[in-house]
């Protein structure tokens, strides 16, 4: 009985050590997970932010990967151009049925601002992230 509750124990934790554990496809689940993307995000940990997006994605690994290096490499610049960072606040959130959501984050730093968009879908069976842009133009925000 030991034997199999050490066992047990030992395959839960390197099942979670790995992330083989099926990720929260609930609606909740993946608005925690763009929540905090920008949390990690706007405390400087760039690539360990974009990394989340391989959690319950349709982005592929590559994607990610290539997303990561070119946000990596613009971030000194923005934060030349715009200062330090200060907070981000979600803007709004349109949903489409139970089908389809946009949530719009604001980045902002003293001197001006980035839009995230994550686009969220449901397949009857769960919620997953099928899209994510960020920008600096402000003619999409009204």
């Amino acid at each position: 009985m030991r034997r199999s509750f050490l066992f047990l124990s030992f395959l839960l934790t390197a099942l979670l050590s790995t992330g083989q554990l099926k990720p929260d496809s609930s609606r909740a689940g993946i608005s925690a997970l763009c929540d905090k993307f920008m949390q990690t995000f706007q405390s400087g940990r760039f690539s360990e932010a974009v990394q989340l997006l391989k959690v319950n994605s349709t982005l592929g690994a590559g994607f990610v990967d290539n997303l990561d290096k070119s946000m990596s490499s613009q971030m000194g610049s923005v934060q030349y151009n715009y200062k330090k960072m200060v907070g981000f606040d979600l803007i709004e959130e349109k949903e489409i049925k139970n089908i389809l959501i946009r949530r719009r984050y604001l980045l902002k730093f003293e001197m001006y601002f980035l839009s995230f968009d994550f686009y969220l879908y449901n397949n009857g069976t769960g919620w997953t992230i099928s899209g994510f842009y960020y920008n600096d133009d402000q003619k999409i925000l009204f």
